[in-house]
């Protein structure tokens, strides 16, 4: 009975440390989520992994040159419950995303919503960015008209 109590507040410390590790993990701080942006590329590599995955992809940018994008996406637990698997971005596949950016101006954000060659939408976001039926509905129109920011997008006609 003496071991259980001189290891309670051991366990309450370590049990508070896991914790605050948990919450600070799950941060979207690095993502700007008051816009969200379409970009179009090819897919470089898909890495389904956890805690999370990430989308690399080929991007050319407005002068014709390509950068390579990084996005980050839930963990697979996540992902498979909304169908998106280990297979479902392949190298050299075109994919349209919708994505929170980075504040610090670097290639690559939060994932929202992908969209496939054959139209098909998946939803790999992590909360970084809204991949959500109604934000695919929303952006389905949008795309239809030319937008590829939010901003633009809401911007008063």
């Amino acid at each position: 009975m003496r071991t259980a109590f001189r290891l309670l507040p051991a366990t309450l410390i370590a049990s508070l440390l896991m914790a605050s590790a948990v919450l600070a993990h799950h941060s979207f701080a690095m993502f700007d989520r008051s816009v969200e942006k379409v970009a179009t590329g090819t897919v470089a590599r898909w890495a389904f992994n956890a805690p999370h995955s990430w989308l690399y992809m080929n991007i050319k940018g407005d002068n014709g040159t390509e950068t390579l994008w990084s996005f980050e996406g839930s963990a697979p637990p996540s992902l498979l419950q909304r169908g998106v698997t280990g297979n479902s971005f392949k190298p050299g596949d075109t994919l349209t995303i919708s994505y929170c950016p980075l504040k610090d101006g670097r290639p690559g954000g939060g994932l929202g919503w992908a969209r496939l060659a054959d139209g098909t939408f998946l939803n790999p976001t992590d909360g970084g960015c809204d991949g959500s039926v109604k934000a695919i509905e929303k952006w389905k129109g949008w795309l239809a008209a030319g937008y590829t920011s939010s901003t633009d997008a809401q911007k008063p006609k």
